[in-house]
């Protein structure tokens, strides 16, 4: 029997999954999405980079990356990247409904994401056997053939949460349309 470390992530959804719009939109109103997105499903959420880059003559260029943790188990912690490029320039617009005037961004919106289960094969260290890293690794395969079926009902929600995800995307990208 081979006892080789077994795979620590998976891939659910391979990276480069791209949504890409140009339109006029409330920037701030995509942040509060996400936000609300994240707390609704149960991640934590974390901002890795958050650049700025003046282009000149109003413009600039916006990039972005999120990374969003779900703690499936002990075992099992779902991943997704999520990375923001846009050309944005501020433009003045006027509410249909109300008339007022405010400030929104003109430009394109190109998301890519990627997302994966890790899983930690060091839950195993808390006990005297499993800090031997041979019976850390039988201990993940054992663990991983026996609960196949939760494993696999854990991926397919994965993917249907990361699927939704880029349809609250999609769906405020044609809010602005």
């Amino acid at each position: 029997m081979d006892i080789s470390e077994p795979s620590k992530e998976e891939m659910i959804v391979k990276f480069g999954y791209k949504i890409k719009a140009k339109g006029t939109y409330n920037m701030d109103d995509l942040y509060k999405e996400l936000f609300f997105w994240t707390d609704h499903y149960g991640y934590k959420w974390y901002e890795l980079q958050y650049r700025k880059i003046d282009m000149g003559n109003g413009a600039y260029r916006l990039e972005l990356i999120w990374l969003y943790e779900k703690e499936l188990d002990e075992y099992s912690t779902f991943i997704i990247d999520l990375h923001l490029a846009a050309d944005l320039s501020d433009v003045e617009v006027t509410s249909k409904d109300t008339g007022q005037k405010g400030k929104q961004q003109k430009g394109t919106i190109e998301f890519r994401a990627g997302a994966k289960i890790k899983k930690n094969t060091d839950v195993w260290k808390k006990s005297l056997i499993g800090k031997i890293p041979q019976i850390r690794s039988f201990n993940a395969k054992l663990y991983d053939v026996l609960n196949r079926e939760r494993l696999n009902q854990q991926k397919e929600d994965c993917y249907t949460e990361v699927h939704k995800l880029f349809d609250e995307l999609k769906a405020f990208m044609m809010i602005y349309k």
